[in-house]
């Protein structure tokens, strides 16, 4: 090595100055600080990040909790339960309040769902919460009305818009926040919170709210459905009343509470409608279904209006009005401890439709039968007090239009004797237990001389014995039966005159009169039936004579006049039964083809004492006489009644005077006998 070389390597290896050092340290720390920086904002930007997960995580499960919790149940209320509860325990907020619009009149209206971390402290607040109410605008949930967005205040105590301020500022609370529910476009209802701390909005904690909402908006739309289907269940689709499902339901209910207290009692009432159907025959059934709508409508108001006087008096009765079907409503009243009201209801029932309803441009006056049946101990269940009430308005029809009748022990009694006697009667057609007997017509100018017999038949009861008319004749009507006891009357009365016209030889043709029932006559058959009669029997038709009362002659008096033309064309004979006793009415008298008048036997028996009797038959008979019609005086029992007729000119006579109905046989030997 040079000595060159070595002095070069030691100056190399000559220790660095101070000056270098530090710097080289400064650099060094520099660099250790930026570093540290950078890892505390890295650690930093990542806790941040991390808590922001987290806190994204823990409102997603508490959007999960709500979720599930509202999906679990079918109930609004228990919905709205769940979510305030989570929110608040979630948010460590002091108090959770639910609140529901109503459909009614659009307010949103606290509904006793709610949640406080601390109740006693909290309880004033709760009270003034729970059944809290609010109009569009109006405190924090009306403001959610106005503007469909969630709103927040930072310190309810200097908030002006603030109904329930001093309470809250009792409890110590400071902010508040509410949120809406929405259905769709609308606000269905309001989830309102509050805290004794600033509440801070942040755009995850509304997105979360906005989700919240929209959840337990379905659980609305989903509530309003099965309350839906449940109403249209228990309602009847064309007036909105309960049906018959909802109005057994709370019947069976009332009869419990009634059978739990021996000083409760209860009522229920059947209303059918009277002439009902003539509306649908002639109007429609588009007006007969607006009627049911006026009628339903007037009777609702009319029980509403009863209950209110009646609760301004004291009285606590409840009632319930249902269709049942048809034109038949149902009342329940319920908790009834004057009888006479129910009473009073049924004639406020009945005022309340008397004045006419317009249906089609036509002024339609509707009444209504009203059957009612007071609870006792004697009943079973419900449906028997239906079917009480049902029988009570049955009677209250017949006695006419617009009437009340309450069920009694004796109308239950008459009520099973007719059901009896219908019983009775099926058997009796089946079996042909009736039979004919024959009452003489006679010709006043020689009465001796028999004209005809009037067929009237009798039931050969094989434990009564032969029952008249009067005993039966009103069931048959009621339920049907007269059509075929009168088709039966019709044949046999026809066979019977056939018969003795050949037994005579056909030399004498005495005429055989036989009653036809309204509903017979009523008939779309009617005149092919009397025709099918004629011909299979072979009787003269000129033997035949048959007899209409007032009533169903003028019903139709078109249809009337053309069925009687018809008949009168094959030479039946027909006359107008009862006369002067219904509406006698000229005009629809000479319009209507009647060979013969009846003057009712209750004129005849007035004769003797009453002038004034004497004075309408004679009037009938120059009536008569002017339009061409024979008349037959009806129930003539003495010689003087029978002379006074003959002066008056009376063409014929029918009574015990002549002869009672007697059966085919002994009528026959008297004919042989003239």
């Amino acid at each position: 090595m040079s000595p060159g070389g070595s002095l070069a390597s030691l100056k190399h290896c000559a220790p660095p100055r101070d000056d270098d050092l530090d710097a080289r340290l400064a650099r060094a720390e520099r660099r250790v600080v930026r570093e540290r920086a950078a890892r505390i904002e890295a650690e930093a930007i990542a806790e941040q990040g991390l808590r922001r997960l987290y806190e994204s995580q823990q409102r997603l499960l508490l959007l999960q909790r709500i979720t599930d919790g509202a999906n679990r149940t079918a109930e609004i209320e228990a919905a709205l339960r769940v979510a305030v509860t989570e929110i608040c325990r979630h948010m460590d907020w002091a108090f959770g309040n639910a609140l529901l619009v109503s459909a009614q009149d659009g307010a949103v209206t606290g509904c006793d769902v709610w949640y406080a971390a601390d109740p006693d402290a909290m309880f004033p607040f709760v009270e003034a919460s729970r059944h809290v109410r609010f109009e569009t605008g109006v405190g924090l949930p009306g403001r959610i009305l106005a503007d469909v967005r969630p709103h927040w205040i930072d310190d309810v105590t200097a908030d002006a818009n603030f109904p329930r301020l001093p309470v809250a500022a009792h409890c110590g609370l400071a902010a508040a926040c509410a949120f809406p529910v929405m259905v769709g476009d609308e606000v269905a209802g309001v989830l309102e919170f509050f805290a004794r701390r600033l509440i801070v909005p942040d755009e995850d904690l509304l997105g979360i709210m906005g989700q919240i909402g929209t959840q337990l908006g379905r659980v609305i739309e989903r509530d309003r459905a099965r309350r839906g289907l449940i109403h249209d269940a228990l309602h009847d689709a064309m007036t909105r009343l309960p049906n018959r499902t909802l109005f057994m339901e709370r019947a069976e209910n009332a009869f419990v509470r009634m059978k739990a207290n021996p000083h409760a009692c209860m009522a229920v009432m059947v209303v059918d409608l009277d002439g009902f159907k003539s509306v649908n025959d002639s109007l429609g059934h588009q007006a007969g279904d607006a009627l049911l709508i006026d009628v339903a409508t007037r009777m609702q108001a009319c029980i509403a209006a009863a209950e209110e006087a009646a609760r301004d008096v004291g009285a606590s009765w409840r009632a319930t009005l249902a269709r049942v079907g048809g034109d038949e409503f149902n009342v329940l009243v319920d908790d009834v401890v004057d009888g006479a009201a129910v009473g009073r209801l049924a004639e406020a029932i009945h005022r309340c439709l008397a004045a006419p309803s317009v249906l089609a441009g036509t002024h339609m006056r509707c009444q209504a039968s009203v059957g009612i049946a007071f609870s006792n101990p004697t009943y079973a269940d419900v449906e028997q007090m239906l079917r009480d009430a049902d029988l009570a308005m049955y009677r209250a029809k017949s006695q006419g239009r617009g009437q009340s009748v309450t069920f009694t022990e004796q109308l239950g009694t008459q009520v099973r004797q007719r059901t009896q006697v219908e019983h009775e009667l099926r058997k009796a057609i089946a079996e042909r237990q009736f039979v004919l007997h024959y009452q003489p017509i006679v010709s006043l100018d020689d009465p001796d001389s028999i004209c005809g017999f009037e067929a009237l038949i009798r039931w050969n009861h094989p434990v009564r014995g032969l029952l008249s008319p009067a005993e039966f004749i009103d069931v048959a009507e009621e339920t049907g039966l007269i059509l075929f006891i009168g088709d039966w009357v019709l044949r046999e009365a026809c066979a019977q005159a056939a018969s003795w016209h050949w037994r005579t030889g056909g030399e004498r043709l005495p005429f055989v009169s036989i009653n036809i029932s309204p509903q017979q006559f009523l008939q779309p058959e009617f005149v092919a039936r009397v025709h099918a009669v004629l011909m299979e029997t072979g009787v003269t038709p000129a033997a035949v004579r048959l007899e209409v009362t007032e009533g169903v002659a003028i019903m139709d008096a078109a249809r009337t006049s053309a069925i009687l033309e018809e008949i009168r064309a094959w030479g039946v004979k027909t006359s107008l039964d009862d006369f002067g006793t219904g509406f006698s009415s000229l005009s629809y008298l000479q319009s209507l083809p009647f060979d013969a008048l009846k003057i009712d036997r209750s004129f005849v028996a007035a004769m003797d004492d009453s002038g004034k009797s004497r004075g309408i038959i004679q009037a009938i008979l120059n009536l008569a006489r002017t339009m061409g019609m024979t008349v037959i005086a009806e129930g003539i029992e003495t010689v003087e009644q029978e002379e006074l007729l003959q002066r008056m000119g009376c063409d014929m006579g029918q009574g015990f005077r002549y002869g009672r109905a007697e059966v085919n046989a002994e009528a026959f030997a008297k004919l042989a006998v003239c």
